[in-house]
């Protein structure tokens, strides 16, 4: 028993290489590996205990004078038969169908020879005698189902054990899959709120220095004064400082997004001021169709494309006025603007960083929901924003 229990090491070592999962983290109890060999070990033991017993039992009913030290001796090559057919299986991944099969004979040869040796010679020095026959041909033929039926059990435990093997190891992608996804995705939420911290931070930036707090403060003050002299002078300063007031609450939008009115009512301060640049002459036409419901943009996004056509374009002939449209519709703005060039404009580098930041303002708040198309021909630059609220 003592060399079946080191052969029986062996064999379990190399069951519990195949078995085993690697550096599988999800298994919720971690044993050293000497332990689980032990386990091993200790389950196959009592496994074949339970099977010797149960064959001892089946003899005893027929014969009560039958011994068990008698039926441990008799199954004790067959034992060995098994676990050195599950060794030569283990080795068909490497050698092979042709090696798996020359090795169903060479194992019966060689252990055929061993048991005749250990039933005929050693045994009966011991005063041990397992079969009243001696005949070569009935040894045979013992020897031939026995090894049969044990080889069997050696390819069965051998395929059963493959198929735990190839379960655990899809076991263990299927996790390492879901913990890489997991990991791309809080690196993902993470890029994105990085990219949205940078960008709101960026939004601030600009805002602060275009529209910084003491302009607002310093308009105020110019309005009371105003009012003394020019009551039409006031009102315009009063308009200016609503829309510095509405440009530093947008900053303050965690959404980053505003109701369309709150857009509109500026966007019309603008217009009106720009008006008095140009004596209220007809080079605007601007026009709001369908009904204001819920809609929502980005704050400034109307006012900044609006801003950039008064400062960049040629808005002083008749014919060609600065165009801008408004198209309301449920859960959806269109808004339009085109406008003459001034030629010669050197400043068009800040005009892109304006259009650069609206676009990325666009992406933090409506993702894949919005359309922004603008186009600068010879004479004309023309602006189309379509947002899905």
């Amino acid at each position: 028993m003592y060399c079946l229990t080191n052969f029986m090491n062996k064999v379990l070592s190399l069951t519990y290489k195949q078995l085993k999962p690697g550096k599988d983290t999800s298994m919720s109890v971690s044993l050293p590996v000497e332990s689980k060999k032990l386990v091993n070990i200790f389950v196959h033991i009592s496994a074949w205990v339970l099977y010797i017993s149960f064959i001892y039992i089946a003899n005893y009913l027929a014969n009560p004078k039958i011994k068990i030290i008698n039926t441990i001796f008799f199954l004790l090559p067959y034992c060995i038969t098994f676990y050195v057919s599950y060794y030569f299986l283990t080795l068909y991944k490497i050698k092979g169908a042709i090696w798996s099969v020359a090795s169903f004979f060479i194992v019966f040869l060689v252990m055929a020879f061993l048991g005749y040796c250990y039933i005929y010679l050693l045994l009966p020095q011991f005063g041990i005698k397992l079969y009243g026959s001696t005949e070569f041909r009935d040894f045979v033929k013992n020897a031939i189902l026995g090894y049969v039926q044990y080889f069997s059990y050696a390819m069965l435990y051998f395929h059963v054990a493959e198929s735990f093997q190839k379960e655990r190891q899809l076991r263990k992608l299927q996790e390492e899959k879901l913990l890489n996804e997991l990991e791309n995705s809080k690196l993902k939420q993470q890029e994105l709120k990085s990219q949205k911290d940078k960008l709101l931070l960026e939004y601030a930036f600009l805002r602060s220095q275009v529209n910084p707090h003491f302009l607002h403060n310093t308009l105020n003050v110019l309005f009371s004064q105003a009012l003394e002299h020019s009551e039409e002078l006031a009102d315009n300063i009063s308009k200016l400082s609503r829309i510095m007031r509405y440009s530093l609450e947008s900053v303050e939008y965690e959404s980053d997004k505003v109701f369309v009115q709150k857009e509109l009512d500026n966007l019309h301060l603008l217009i009106e001021i720009n008006n008095i640049r140009f004596s209220r002459s007809k080079v605007i036409e601007y026009d709001v169709e369908g009904e204001i419901l819920d809609q929502m943009l980005p704050p400034l996004s109307m006012i900044t494309v609006v801003e950039n056509a008064f400062k960049y374009g040629d808005l002083k002939d008749p014919n060609f006025p600065l165009k801008i449209r408004v198209v309301l519709k449920p859960g959806q703005v269109y808004f339009y603007c085109r406008n003459k060039m001034r030629k010669n404009n050197l400043e068009l580098s800040s005009h892109n960083i304006g259009m650069t930041n609206l676009c990325k303002r666009l992406d933090v708040a409506f993702k894949g929901k919005y359309i922004m198309h603008a186009s600068d021909d010879k004479d004309f630059y023309t602006f189309e924003l379509t947002v899905n609220t």
